[in-house]
């Protein structure tokens, strides 16, 4: 079983928390994108890998040439957790993570993620 996530739009790094007014927040344009995840996962069935241990590739097209490729993982792992699996400690292998200029298709972000047996994660 592969859960495959498409989310359309220009991949957007996770942004670091910032502190104002003796608060932590998340940058309006990281919550965004967020909720934009997670909205996508839902329009998917809300599919889910439970408490697996897994494995994930993600392709990014149209992520711009100085972001982050690892902060662009973190957007995505952190709002999938707790929804496409119970806490993303369980991941064991990132078989790929590419950058990737836009295509027909236009910007998005490509996800795939599929549970592995727990002797070959060992």
């Amino acid at each position: 079983m592969t859960l495959r996530l498409v989310i359309p739009g220009t991949p957007i790094p996770l942004g670091r928390h910032r502190t104002g007014k003796g608060r932590t927040y998340l940058p309006a344009r990281s919550r965004a994108y967020r909720t934009l995840i997670q909205t996508c996962w839902m329009a998917s069935g809300r599919p889910s890998l439970g408490g697996l241990p897994f494995a994930c590739s993600m392709r990014f097209y149209g992520l711009r040439a100085n972001a982050d490729l690892d902060n662009a993982i973190k957007a995505i792992m952190d709002s999938l957790n707790g929804l496409a699996f119970a806490d993303d400690r369980q991941l064991v292998c990132i078989a790929g993570a590419h950058r990737l200029p836009a295509d027909a298709d236009g910007p998005r972000c490509e996800v795939d993620l599929w549970p592995v047996d727990r002797q070959v994660a060992a």
